[in-house]
């Protein structure tokens, strides 16, 4: 039953009440034979030993409490008869234009490497502090690196310091 002010789409929503919803409908239409979620039902027995997970672990995703561990998505992915993907992203383990970002790489190459920048958008570095940190740290080191080629036996010898 529905309560007022809910979303009519659960598609929009991620997270353990998203999933939880969406194992559930997935679980009363699996096939060979459907998944009784009913009270008294044996399908979360079922759906556990399938999945590879605890009976209380079913439990509480199916009341949308919390998600599975993401190495269990594949098991639950498998014995409900759906591609993992779509259980990944609607967990929230990760997002649907993160994923196409990343599948859409430029190809890299040694000529020409990526600068810093580069480096952060192919690995979907979005936040500001952490973008900032992970590109200081790429530049330090590329200038470490060259300052220790610089050496005749490519050893920095203890010469080679942070600044």
């Amino acid at each position: 039953m529905r309560s007022k002010g809910s979303p009519e789409r659960t598609e929009e929503l991620t997270g353990p009440v998203a999933l939880g919803r969406l194992v559930a409908e997935l679980a009363a239409r699996a096939q060979p034979e459907p998944y009784d979620l009913t009270p008294g039902g044996t399908g979360r027995r079922r759906l556990s030993e399938d999945a590879g997970m605890s009976v209380w672990a079913v439990a509480r995703m199916l009341r949308g409490e919390t998600l599975p561990k993401a190495e269990n998505i594949g098991g639950l992915a498998a014995a409900l008869g759906v591609d993992e993907d779509l259980l990944l992203d609607t967990a929230g383990y990760r997002n649907r234009p993160d994923r196409a970002k990343r599948t859409n790489q430029p190809v890299v190459s040694i000529a020409q490497p990526p600068s810093p920048e580069a480096i952060a958008d192919m690995l979907g570095i979005t936040h500001s502090f952490v973008r900032k940190m992970l590109i200081s740290s790429i530049a330090e080191a590329v200038r470490l690196q060259r300052e220790a080629d610089q050496n005749e036996d490519g050893d920095a010898g203890g010469r080679a310091v942070a600044r």
